[in-house]
């Protein structure tokens, strides 16, 4: 009796490791979909509305994602917002689905401050997005991330990316393959998240040199079918998931997890599925990737059709001028055009004004008036 060919090479495949306590959490939890959570604010755009965000915690809930990431990016480390977002978030999100914390600044002092903090409010994981000189070398640029991982014993994930925290001396479109070799081999490290803009061809460098070791999480879900063949791929995570699913509709999930248990068959039929709404994502994403921000009205949008909070966001105040575009009624009818090309039905989302305020402040009777001067939304 002969054997499954998709049971065969899924056998065959390279598998991260599992022997110490942080990698067995990453082969039981690294799994599926992760997604982001912006902060929502009240109308001053200063105070933080609790209640939009455990409704995207209890939304994040509903989509099935295995974990959640609190985006800093308006809540800095050091001020009250940054204690008081990551404390709602992980209230709301105990015992029901992973959080997963962010470093990401320039001095291993200040990054071991937020890993203290991360670790009293009690996050699952930390991704070690900091920011790196220029220019440095592969001995320097080691002993600064040991420097890190080495101060937490929670599971950590590196992030390669390309731009700012890519390093192109030291690899193939920047990314520091040697180095990742040798941090692979320290216990606390689980996995890479591996950015959307990073090539093809570099994310299978990544899965040949570390993923005998380390847990790869491609974005570029287009990447799948071919590399699952090779490697195992069981997730994607701490982007708009939102994106390529709906609760009712876990499309996505079952992409990754047809990955992970090599049923190539299913995992070619779903990405023949999704392909409108990552090829869409993609085409928002990327481009604002490349100069250094992300597309924040979009993305909220994304996430209010699959039953987030949504609302307007203050401006990025680390992006970079011009940058994010802004959405307008031509972008929002392209992201719902994209859905229903792949059949995915949006939950409660009919009226866009609702979109413009969030829904826990619709509910409260807010609607939109000064706000829709916000940045980044335009009715037209």
């Amino acid at each position: 009796m002969g054997s499954d060919p998709a049971v065969v090479a899924s056998e065959a495949r390279i598998l991260p490791d599992s022997s110490t306590l942080q990698r067995k959490w990453a082969r039981a939890r690294l799994t599926g979909l992760m997604n982001l959570i912006q902060p929502s604010f009240r109308t001053d755009g200063t105070i933080l509305d609790e209640d939009a965000i455990r409704i995207d915690v209890r939304a994040a809930i509903a989509h099935g994602f295995s974990g959640t990431m609190p985006m800093p990016n308006w809540t800095l480390p050091g001020t009250a917002n940054w204690d008081h977002f990551h404390r709602i978030v992980c209230d709301e999100a105990r015992g029901k689905i992973a959080v997963h914390g962010t470093i990401f600044g320039r001095d291993v002092e200040a990054d071991r401050d937020v890993l203290k903090g991360l670790e009293r409010h009690g996050v699952d994981l930390v991704l070690l997005a900091s920011t790196f000189p220029r220019g440095v070398d592969s001995r320097a640029l080691h002993d600064l991330i040991a420097a890190r991982v080495q101060a937490t014993a929670l599971p950590v994930m590196l992030y390669a990316a390309t731009g700012r925290r890519a390093f192109a001396a030291l690899g193939p479109e920047g990314q520091p393959l040697d180095v990742y070799d040798r941090i692979a081999d320290m216990p606390n490290v689980v996995g890479v998240k591996v950015s959307q803009t990073v090539s093809e061809a570099a994310t299978v460098e990544l899965c040949r040199r570390l993923g005998n070791r380390l847990s790869i999480g491609p974005v570029n879900l287009d990447f799948l079918p071919q590399l699952a063949r090779r490697f195992h791929i069981a997730w994607s995570g701490q982007w708009n998931a939102e994106a390529i699913q709906t609760p009712a509709d876990r499309a996505g999930i079952r992409l990754l997890e047809a990955s992970a248990c090599g049923d190539f068959d299913q995992l070619d039929a779903l990405a023949q599925r999704l392909q409108p709404v990552l090829v869409h994502f993609f085409a928002v994403q990327a481009p604002v990737l490349a100069k250094g921000a992300h597309p924040w009205p979009h993305n909220r949008y994304y996430q209010w059709l699959g039953g987030g909070n949504g609302g307007l966001l203050p401006a990025d105040p680390h992006a970079p001028k011009g940058a994010i575009p802004v959405l307008d009624a031509a972008g929002r009818t392209a992201i719902r055009t994209a859905f229903a090309a792949a059949g995915l039905q949006p939950v409660d989302a009919q009226d866009d004004d609702q979109f413009i305020v969030g829904r826990a402040a619709w509910s409260r009777g807010e609607r939109p008036g000064a706000k829709l001067q916000a940045s980044g939304y335009s009715r037209e």
